[in-house]
Protein backbone atom coordinates (compact mmCIF):
# COMPACT_ATOMS: atom_id res chain seq x y z
CA UNK A 1 0.00 0.00 0.00
CA UNK A 2 1.44 3.25 -0.96
CA UNK A 3 0.52 6.64 1.02
CA UNK A 4 0.36 9.89 -0.63
CA UNK A 5 1.80 13.06 1.17
CA UNK A 6 -1.65 14.24 1.49
CA UNK A 7 -2.42 11.29 3.73
CA UNK A 8 0.38 11.01 5.48
CA UNK A 9 0.05 15.21 6.46
CA UNK A 10 -3.63 13.51 8.22
CA UNK A 11 -1.59 11.29 10.20
CA UNK A 12 0.60 14.14 11.76
CA UNK A 13 -0.90 14.76 15.71
CA UNK A 14 -0.75 18.26 16.83
CA UNK A 15 2.76 20.41 17.42
CA UNK A 16 3.77 20.21 20.64
CA UNK A 17 4.64 22.86 22.91
CA UNK A 18 7.47 25.54 21.91
CA UNK A 19 10.12 25.29 24.48
CA UNK A 20 12.41 27.51 26.38
CA UNK A 21 15.40 29.26 24.43
CA UNK A 22 18.88 27.91 24.70
CA UNK A 23 21.84 30.04 26.20
CA UNK A 24 23.29 32.56 24.31
CA UNK A 25 25.79 31.16 21.63
CA UNK A 26 29.43 32.44 20.78
CA UNK A 27 28.39 34.14 17.57
CA UNK A 28 30.36 36.49 15.57
CA UNK A 29 33.23 38.54 17.22
CA UNK A 30 32.03 42.24 17.19
CA UNK A 31 34.09 44.74 14.67
CA UNK A 32 35.15 43.99 11.33
CA UNK A 33 35.41 46.12 8.89
CA UNK A 34 34.02 46.60 5.17
CA UNK A 35 36.00 44.37 2.64
CA UNK A 36 37.26 42.01 5.94
CA UNK A 37 37.28 38.26 6.64
CA UNK A 38 36.12 36.19 9.58
CA UNK A 39 39.16 33.58 9.63
CA UNK A 40 39.71 30.94 12.64
CA UNK A 41 42.98 32.06 14.74
CA UNK A 42 43.36 28.61 15.94
CA UNK A 43 41.60 25.23 16.22
CA UNK A 44 39.68 25.59 19.57
CA UNK A 45 35.83 26.08 19.27
CA UNK A 46 34.85 29.57 18.99
CA UNK A 47 38.04 31.45 18.36
CA UNK A 48 38.08 33.41 15.72
CA UNK A 49 39.01 36.82 14.16
CA UNK A 50 38.37 39.34 11.23
CA UNK A 51 41.25 39.73 9.21
CA UNK A 52 42.23 41.96 5.84
CA UNK A 53 41.37 40.55 3.11
CA UNK A 54 44.70 39.20 1.21
CA UNK A 55 45.58 41.15 -1.82
CA UNK A 56 44.33 39.31 -5.04
CA UNK A 57 46.48 38.17 -7.81
CA UNK A 58 44.95 37.78 -11.54
CA UNK A 59 43.69 34.53 -12.01
CA UNK A 60 43.15 33.37 -15.67
CA UNK A 61 40.89 30.14 -16.78
CA UNK A 62 41.83 29.72 -20.27
CA UNK A 63 43.37 27.64 -23.06
CA UNK A 64 46.84 29.61 -23.06
CA UNK A 65 49.32 31.78 -21.02
CA UNK A 66 48.42 35.05 -20.14
CA UNK A 67 49.40 37.24 -21.97
CA UNK A 68 52.06 40.66 -21.04
CA UNK A 69 48.94 43.16 -21.86
CA UNK A 70 46.47 40.22 -20.14
CA UNK A 71 49.39 40.14 -16.61
CA UNK A 72 49.69 44.05 -16.58
CA UNK A 73 53.22 43.65 -14.70
CA UNK A 74 52.13 41.15 -12.16
CA UNK A 75 55.36 38.69 -11.41
CA UNK A 76 52.42 36.83 -9.82
CA UNK A 77 49.49 35.00 -11.25
CA UNK A 78 47.28 31.62 -11.52
CA UNK A 79 46.31 30.17 -14.69
CA UNK A 80 43.72 27.18 -15.05
CA UNK A 81 45.06 25.69 -18.34
CA UNK A 82 41.62 24.25 -20.19
CA UNK A 83 43.13 22.63 -23.08
CA UNK A 84 43.97 19.17 -23.51
CA UNK A 85 40.41 18.13 -21.71
CA UNK A 86 42.14 18.87 -18.00
CA UNK A 87 41.99 21.30 -16.03
CA UNK A 88 45.86 22.14 -15.01
CA UNK A 89 46.53 25.10 -12.89
CA UNK A 90 49.74 26.96 -12.75
CA UNK A 91 51.08 29.05 -10.32
CA UNK A 92 53.59 31.61 -11.12
CA UNK A 93 54.78 32.63 -7.34
CA UNK A 94 57.54 35.51 -9.17
CA UNK A 95 60.62 33.34 -7.92
CA UNK A 96 63.08 33.13 -10.32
Amino acid sequence: MALFWTQLASLLGPPGQIGPPGPQGAGVPAGGSTGQLLRKRSAADHDSEWVTAPAAEPLFIQASPPSAEQLAGASRYQWWDTSGGALTLYIEDGVN
